[in-house]
Formats: structure tokens, C-alpha cells, sequence
């Protein structure tokens, strides 16, 4: 199927068709503000077109006259900055062909590249001269953008004084710029660029009317990019509008550079909104009870208005939220990668209008976008004027290889035929490498890239990007990237700290396990990951947020050896002045003996495997030793040994704490409650027992089997939220009476409803997330004041039905107070309501098996682990998973 793109548009036609022509217009352009820039204190300097017009040609005039010109390669690698732009201009004036690079490439990527194009010129920053001159890319022609050196004169040097040369147009299939490829997939390649390649997307952007020349244009993207480069700085230009150059790409430089600067479009790519909308959602959950329930139905009602009749009535509701990003920053432009349809519906919502298109590198950069007027959310848009499209299919799928001809593709890679031939088909479309198919009203959607497909052993096929987003929007993953590995799929997993600190850093491990095990529920069974690995490592992306996927495997690998990063060769100034403390630094010198080969980077969890009660004896051991008194929420939020040496050295000190766990302590859940809690909790447990048995048609079995009288420990599976439920109402009335239950304090202690329920019936607060030890001892308390405790072991609801691992806490709870335990098996609750269902099916049966009574020594002898505890807790395991019906 072949699509074009239609005709240019009467304001497209005047447009000039070389950059030298584009230049030529600034000089008439009055005084307007074509460059802003904004440094991070929010100070702004403004060039005007007149200003740059002047520079670029006396830059462009001074390139000829030393021979730069007439396709000489001119490498430009310094940060975004108004020079930038000049040089950049200027050079395409003179004929040059410039080679625009990352400022954050590395000293081997660079070499690559000097030894590839051989640049007869250099402009660059202070900063970046130490290594051109270790990769022999110091050339005889080397100017500095930001200043002046004794080895490097300022740009300023190469202007000419006059202009009375006059330097010709040569046309516009000369080459304009030479742009290296991101290499997500491998090596970078030369792209080489021309004038009319780069007008061609110039033309058609401005035909569509996006923005005026009133407007005021926010890249923050780095400028050696196709996109940023030819979207956001010649676009902006060739229309007439200012171009605002922001001190960085941090929230606070970028809502200081759009509100100092009064931006009205914003250019960025979708990881940029992600982020955006993380920050704003992050506030909106540590606001008021309020604010917290009135923000979804805000953002309901916007996307209805906005979809239904086309009332923006986002930037009326959330203005407080528009003048914290930008008061008057009303459009928002993404590209670089796909941006999710729930994203810019999101963005749409809170006020902001969302344009996305797509392209590469190789077709300057745009293929399609969504037009105002045309726009279709959730997809890449129509083609710009004179582009086709077509799609090589194969089998019998409904997408294909997009192809592509048009003005704006380019000719072939410099210096690899190889690379080329395989490129473009035999009668000359470019192929994209991306896979996607039209719509019947001929927008396009792309559905992933075709050399990061994945194909399983089975022949099916898996877009990995699909996959992670579904994984990333856990709030507690911050990356996620899927691969394959003998024919199945795995995945990277970058925690997202900050949530982990918040709801408490202890079970870490569990908690990320949990999030993916949830995640993996709503994917089909081809998508799901055999296996994953966490590591605190950033993973390898592009300047544009695209993952460099040939690099994931060697990661995979390393994290797999689990061998601890080697020892830095000396501390950070930081790190010198916290050990400076004799506490703390005693404290690291214990922990090095602990833990050989730890850095101060170190993850307790990840790379020590401590969990929760592993905890609990380090917290002793450090107690004894130093005489530290850690609390659980201190030690809930230690992510690495640094957390923990700032702990440590913000603590209270003790010689020593007598006395057994939970001594002297009474806490309200274990007390008998008064005659009103007690007559609530009657009621409870009556209307428990009726809705029980006539909702879910509640079996009980092998209830004679329960001791006549505590202590002991009741430890059933958990499937699901009726559960307790089912075993409160399985339990006779005269053990009821003096039963306590282990309970989730972010549930069963939420909020005053919940709490006077939990006081009630007396359910105690386990937090296994910050203070599993505080629990265990409550468990304690309990048995040796001789009542009956109903703990769930496997610390979760099982997200398939299936009996879960059970945790150590059990263990470690039956080790210290040896009673009998009771094992129990709730059959039927999964399917009544499982995890991820709102809400539960009535009328499902429930039965709540009760197995024989089982000795702590017993469970010794039949239990497998490292320990007691572990023991214990797989014997019990093993006798819940035998109680079948």
C-alpha cells in the first residue's frame, strides 16, 4: 500500500529552499528575539534575528576566506547554547558540511568518529579540549564557543571584519550536515544530510500552521539530535519565533526557563512527559484527603469535554499546576519515541494540546505528524507533503516494514555501501526498520522496531517496548527493558528508589517481586518474562531516552554473577566527612568485616540479600557492638550502606537494652477492648459468620482437630481478601473469643474506620515492608499471654491461587515460642475474588480446611532450609499444600 503525502501548501512555497536562503530572511525580521537563553539562576539574554544574522555571516564569510568552506567537515561539539545555533548556520552557509555531536559522548565514541569523518575544523567548550587532544581531534582549527584559551581562540577570531564577499548559494543537494545515528541496535552511521533533505521538513512543518511567529519555542532536547536540530531550531527560526535555550533539563531549570522566558511550546520526548506527569501525580498523592479523590474526577471530566466537544477545560481546573510548569506553555511536541495514548490523553486533560509525529535520523527527521485539525491521539499522524509510504508484510500479520520515499530521505550512509544496499529496496525505498500499518483514514501507527523484535521459541513475536511500559507503570519500577535469552523472555529491573523508601525498604526483593508477578497478570502468557534481574545501574539510553538494546545482554550477564562492584580507589568528599564520625566509622569498619568485598554502594537487599528479619539481627549485632539504637522506620528507608551509615550517625546511642523483645510494652490491639468494641465486635463476627455462609457457601473440615485452648498458632494460605474471613467464620465460638490476628498495617490500620474494626477483633499491625520484627514481637506478646494467633505466612496474597512460598517470620515467631501450629488451607477464595478483581463473585464456595496440630520439633525433623526458622516454615508449607479437599 503506497500513501502520499498530497501537495505543499501556498505558505510552504515561499518558504526558501537551502538554509543560506533561511539566514538571508533574519536580517528583515526587525528586531524580533530569535535566540533566548536562561542560566539557572533564571537570568536571560536575548539575540535578536538581526543580532544572529550579523554573526552567522561574518562566521560563514570567515570559514571561506580560510578555506573551511566548500564541503569541508566542521565538527560541532559543545552543550545548546546561541553559539551553537551560529555555528551551526554558519557553517551550512560556507559550504561546510557540519558534523553537530553528543556533548555527553565519551572520549572512545569520539575517536570513532574523528578517525570516520576527519574534521579539517573544531568547535567546541573549554571542558571537552582535554579530550579532543587525547583523541588527535585537536586540529590546527580548533575555536571555543565559551571563551578563550591560550591553545584555543574564541569562535569570535574566525569572523570576518568585512562582508564585502559574497559567499553563492551552490543549491540545495549539497550537503548541509553529517549526523551520527544513536546506535540503539549497534555502531552509529554517518547520515549525510542536504539542504533540500532539511527544507523539506522545514516547509511542510511551517505549512501546517503549528506555531506563529509570535510563539516562543522551549528545546531543551541537545541540539546534535535530527529532531530537536531540525524541528526545534530551524522550524522556529525559518517561522520567524523566538527559540528558548533552557541551563539544563532538570524540572526546575525547565519550569525556570518557561516561565522567565514565556514559553508557549514546549519541544520534548515522551520520557520528558512521563516525568512530568509523575511529579505532578507524586504531589497530588502527599495533598489532602481532597485534593487526592477530587483529581481523578477532574481529569475525568477534561478527557470527556475534550473528546466529546472540545473544551480544553484542563487549563481552567489545573491552573495551578500551568503556572508551576509555565503559564503560558499551551503546546506540547513530542517525538523521538511513540508516546502512549494514556500519557498525552493525561496531558491533554490538565489543559495542554499534544502533538506527535515520527521519523529518523535518515529522513531529516519527520515522516508523519498530527496536523492541528488532523490530529489522532494514539497514533504517528499523516505523511508531510510529498512523502510515501508502503509496508513489506510478511506472513500473515497486519503490519509490515514501514518504507519510505520523499524529499526529506536521504541518500546513503558515508562510507558504507554495505550499510546502504541494505537500506533501500531495489526500486529505492528507505527501509525504517520500524514496523507499522495505516489506518483506513491513512494515519499511521508503529508498532515496534523490527530488529528489536523478539522471536520466542514458539515462532511468536513480542515488541519489547510493549512489554515494559506495562512493567513501568508500577510506581515502584523506575526501567524496565525485555530481551531474550535461550528462547525466552527476561527483563532488567530498575527499582524507583524513592517509592521503595516510602513504603519501606525492608522487603525490597518482595515488593519488586510483587509488582511484577501484578504486572505479568494483564499480559498475555507470550509476553510474560521467565526470569528477571535487579540492578541499581541506570540503564543505557540515548540523549532522546531511547534504550541502546545491544548493550542490555552484557548487563544481564553481569548482574547474573552477582559479584559486588569493586571498591572504589578513594571516597567521595561526602563520604570523608560522614566517616569523620568515630560511630559511623566504627560502624563501617564492622560492616566490611560483616559483609567482605561491600562498597559504600552497596544494596543490603539486592546485593547482601538481607531481608526483613535479617534485619532484626543486624540491628542487634550493631546495637551490641556500638551501642546504636536503629528504629524500624530508620532502617525502612536504607536503600544502600551509605542510607545506612547516615542512620547510624543520626541515631541515639545506648550501652546496652535489657530485657526481652516487646518488654514493658502494651499494646491496645492485645488488651480485651471495652463493652462498646466488645458489642461491635459481636456484630461483626455474627454478620461475618452470615455473609460467609450465605454468599460463599462456607464447608468447614477437620475442625475437631483444633485444641481445646491456646496458645498456638493458626498459619492458613492466602489467596485472596476473604480469607480471614473465612477462617474467622470457620472457627468455633469458644476459640474466637481469645483469637488475635497478624494484619497488614497499610490495610487493616488505615484510617479510622479500619483501626476501630482492628481494635475490635483484635487485629494487631504487621508492617513486613518497615518493621516485620515490631510484628513478630506482637505475635509474641500474644502466645505467652496464652491466646490463640492466626498469622499468614507467606506475608501476600498468591497472585495465581497456588500456596506461596512461606516467609521466615513464621519460623523465626515458632523458634522463640515453641507452640503448636495449626496448619489450614482456604480452598475456593481465589476464585471468588481474586487479586486482581474489584470486586468478589458471589456465590463461589469457600472451604476452610484444618490440619492436625503441629509440634515445633516435629516440624524440625521435617522441614528443609538454612536454619531453624527456614525450617520451620517449609515443613509448614509442605503440610498446608497436603490438605487438599
Amino acid at each position: 500500500m503506497i500513501l502520499n503525502g498530497g501537495t505543499h501548501t501556498d505558505d510552504s512555497l515561499a518558504q526558501p529552499e537551502t538554509l543560506n536562503g533561511l539566514v538571508d530572511r533574519f536580517r528583515g525580521n526587525l528586531e524580533a528575539a530569535a535566540i533566548i537563553t536562561v542560566d539557572q539562576s533564571g537570568s536571560i539574554v536575548t539575540r535578536t534575528y538581526p543580532e544572529i544574522a550579523e554573526d552567522i555571516s561574518r562566521l560563514a564569510v570567515g570559514l571561506t576566506r580560510s578555506g573551511l568552506g566548500d564541503g569541508k567537515m566542521v565538527m560541532l561539539w559543545a552543550e545548546n547554547c546561541a553559539e551553537w545555533v551560529i555555528t551551526y548556520l554558519a557553517s551550512a552557509v560556507a559550504g561546510s558540511v557540519v558534523i553537530p555531536l553528543d556533548d555527553q559522548m565519551s572520549a572512545a565514541e569520539l575517536s570513532t568518529v574523528v578517525r570516520h569523518c576527519r574534521p579539517a575544523c573544531v568547535f567546541t567548550s573549554v571542558r571537552h579540549l582535554p579530550v579532543l587532544d587525547a583523541c588527535d581531534a585537536y586540529t590546527d582549527h580548533c575555536f571555543l564557543l565559551d571563551g578563550d584559551q591560550a591553545d584555543a581562540p574564541s569562535w569570535r577570531k574566525l569572523c570576518a571584519d568585512d562582508l564585502t564577499d559574497r559567499i553563492p548559494d551552490s543549491g540545495n543537494e549539497r550537503v548541509a550536515s553529517l549526523l551520527y545515528t544513536s546506535g540503539t541496535t549497534g555502531p552509529p552511521k554517518a547520515v549525510p544530510l542536504t539542504h533540500a533533505n532539511l527544507m523539506s521538513n522545514v516547509r511542510d512543518l511551517i505549512g501546517a500552521n503549528l506555531i506563529s511567529s509570535e510563539d516562543r519555542v522551549l528545546v531543551p532536547l541537545p541540539l546534535h539530535h535530527a529532531y530537536p536540530a531540525t524541528v526545534g531550531m530551524l522550524t522556529t527560526l525559518a517561522r520567524g519565533a523566538a527559540l528558548i535555550l533552557p541551563s539544563g533539563i532538570s524540572g526546575p531549570e525547565l519550569t525556570t526557563a518557561a516561565n522567565r522566558a514565556r514559553a508557549t511550546v514546549l519541544l520534548g520526548v515522551p520520557r520528558l512527559y512521563a516525568e512530568m506527569v509523575s511529579s505532578i501525580e507524586a504531589t497530588v498523592a502527599s495533598s489532602g484527603y481532597a485534593v487526592r479523590a477530587l483529581f481523578p474526577l477532574l481529569m475525568g471530566a477534561c478527557i470527556v469535554l475534550r473528546r466529546g466537544l472540545g473544551i480544553r477545560a484542563g487549563r481552567l481546573l489545573f491552573r495551578r499546576i500551568h503556572r508551576r510548569v509555565g503559564t503560558e506553555l499551551r503546546i506540547l511536541a513530542s517525538g523521538g519515541a511513540r508516546l502512549e495514548p494514556a500519557l498525552a490523553r493525561k496531558l491533554e486533560a490538565m489543559g495542554w494540546e499534544v502533538f506527535t509525529g515520527y521519523g529518523l535520523t535518515e529522513t531529516s527527521p519527520v515522516v508523519t505528524f498530527n496536523k492541528p485539525g488532523r490530529k489522532r491521539l494514539g497514533s504517528q499522524g499523516v505523511p508531510l507533503t510529498g512523502v510515501e509510504l508502503d509496508f513489506e508484510k510478511t506472513g500473515d500479520e497486519p503490519y509490515g516494514e514501514i518504507l519510505v520515499k520523499g524529499p526529506n530521505v536521504f541518500s546513503g550512509y558515508r562510507d558504507n555501501d554495505a550499510a546502504t544496499r541494505s537500506a533501500f529496496t531495489p526500486t529505492g525505498w528507505f527501509r525504517t526498520g520500524d514496523l507499522g500499518y495505516l489506518d483506513r483514514d491513512g494515519y499511521l501507527h508503529v508498532v515496534g522496531r523490527k530488529k528489536e523484535l523478539i522471536v520466542l521459541a514458539d515462532g511468536k513475536n513480542v515488541s519489547p517496548e510493549e512489554v515494559e511500559q506495562v512493567y513501568e507503570a508500577s510506581p515502584f519500577i523506575h526501567e524496565a527493558a525485555v530481551l531474550e535469552r535461550n528462547g525466552k523472555l527476561v527483563a532488567l529491573i530498575v527499582p524507583e528508589d524513592e517509592a521503595v523508601r516510602q513504603r519501606g525498604a525492608m522487603r525490597e526483593e518482595a515488593l519488586l517481586r510483587d509488582q511484577v508477578q501484578k504486572a505479568m497478570q494483564t499480559l498475555p502468557s507470550h509476553q510474560r518474562i521467565a526470569e528477571y534481574r535487579l540492578t541499581r545501574r541506570s540503564l543505557p539510553r540515548t540523549r532522546l531516552g531511547k534504550l541502546r538494546r545491544h548493550l542490555l545482554p552484557d548487563i544481564f550477564e553481569t548482574e547474573a554473577q552477582a559479584v559486588p562492584t569493586p571498591p572504589p580507589a578513594e571516597l567521595n568528599a561526602e563520604d570523608k566527612r560522614l566517616l569523620q564520625s568515630p560511630t559511623v566509622n566504627a560502624a563501617w569498619l564492622w560492616l566490611q568485616r560483616r559483609f567482605p568485598g561491600i562498597t559504600i554502594n552497596s544494596s543490603p537487599q539486592l546485593d547482601l540479600g538481607i531481608d526483613s528479619l535479617k534485619w532484626v539481627a543486624i540491628s542487634s549485632e550493631l546495637e551490641e557492638e556500638l551501642g546504636v539504637v536503629l528504629s524500624a522506620e530508620a532502617l525502612s528507608r536504607v536503600l544502600t550502606i551509605r542510607d545506612l551509615l547516615c542512620a547510624i550517625g543520626a541515631a541515639p546511642r545506648e550501652s546496652h537494652i535489657t530485657g526481652e523483645p516487646g518488654a514493658g510494652r502494651t499494646d491496645r490491639y492485645l488488651l480485651t477492648p471495652g463493652p462498646p468494641l466488645r458489642v461491635f465486635r459481636w456484630l461483626l463476627l455474627t454478620l461475618n459468620r452470615l455473609v460467609m455462609h450465605g454468599c460463599f457457601r462456607l464447608r468447614v473440615r477437620g475442625s475437631d482437630r483444633l485444641p481445646s485452648e491456646g496458645p498456638f498458632v493458626i498459619t492458613p494460605n492466602h489467596a485472596s481478601y476473604l480469607d480471614p474471613l473465612a477462617v474467622a467464620a470457620a472457627l468455633p465460638h469458644r476459640l474466637l473469643a481469645g483469637t488475635c490476628w497478624a494484619g497488614w498495617a497499610r490495610t487493616m490500620h488505615k484510617g479510622p474506620v479500619f483501626r476501630a474494626v482492628s481494635r475490635a477483633t483484635r487485629v494487631f499491625p504487621v508492617d513486613p515492608d518497615q518493621d516485620l520484627g515490631g510484628g513478630v514481637r506482637l505475635g509474641a506478646l500474644a502466645l505467652r499471654d496464652g491466646r490463640i494467633l492466626v498469622w499468614f505466612p507467606e506475608g501476600r496474597r498468591s497472585p495465581d491461587g497456588n500456596v506461596q512460598q512461606f516467609q521466615r517470620g513464621i519460623g523465626v515467631l515458632l523458634q522463640e515460642n515453641p507452640v503448636r501450629a495449626v496448619p489450614v488451607r482456604v480452598h475456593g477464595s481465589f476464585e471468588a475474588w481474586p487479586a486482581n478483581r474489584l470486586l468478589p463473585r458471589l456465590l463461589r464456595p469457600i472451604t476452610v480446611v484444618f490440619g492436625r496440630p503441629q509440634t515445633v520439633d516435629r516440624l524440625l525433623e521435617r522441614g528443609e532450609g538454612d536454619g531453624e526458622p527456614a525450617k520451620i516454615s517449609n515443613a509448614l508449607e509442605r503440610c498446608v499444600k497436603r490438605l487438599t479437599l
